[in-house]
């Protein structure tokens, strides 16, 4: 795991647009919006908190990790346990990549990261349907807060949010 740059955009962006399609093709509303295109991933990468996931080289996973006060979030701060997290954004690992583990690696780098970072706990939140997902979170560990409704473009989207405490 390294700090995305801006060479990695092209890669980038090609794992978001598969990540996009796949969750079309399975019927789960996510990541549906226009505006999560080139230029909000280039302003991601811009704020030093992107990450990419090498395997052998070549860049297979992207997520944003946010140490922002999330707004989404303030319904169930009483029920988190962390209170200084990390939150996990726009986690997508590269179509040709699936099925060889490198989300569970990646997942476990950014764990470590957040530890060497002083974070207390990480947190994310997805789609119901989004069954790989959150099958995903459950076997790392994390736990089930609730519902939480974020903004897509001025729609409120209904989410699950989970928190792990490290």
């Amino acid at each position: 795991m390294r700090k995305a740059e801006i060479k990695d955009l092209k890669k980038i962006v090609n794992i978001i647009e598969n990540a996009k399609k796949s969750l079309k093709d399975e019927g789960i509303d996510q990541w549906q919006i226009g505006s999560m295109n080139e230029d909000f991933l280039k302003g991601q990468i811009a704020t030093g908190k992107s990450f990419v996931y090498e395997d052998q080289g070549v860049v297979c996973a992207y997520s944003f990790l946010s140490d922002d006060n999330e707004e989404a979030y303030k319904p169930w701060e009483d029920d988190f346990e962390g209170r200084k997290p990390l939150t996990i954004h726009t986690f997508a690992v590269g179509m040709d990549m699936t099925k060889r583990g490198i989300a569970t690696k990646f997942f476990i780098d950014i764990i470590i990261y957040a530890e060497k970072n002083s974070f207390d706990a990480l947190r994310i939140d997805t789609h119901e349907d989004n069954f790989k997902m959150r099958g995903l979170i459950n076997k790392l560990g994390f736990r089930k807060i609730g519902q939480i409704f974020i903004d897509e473009e001025g729609t409120k989207k209904p989410r699950i949010c989970y928190e792990r405490i490290l």
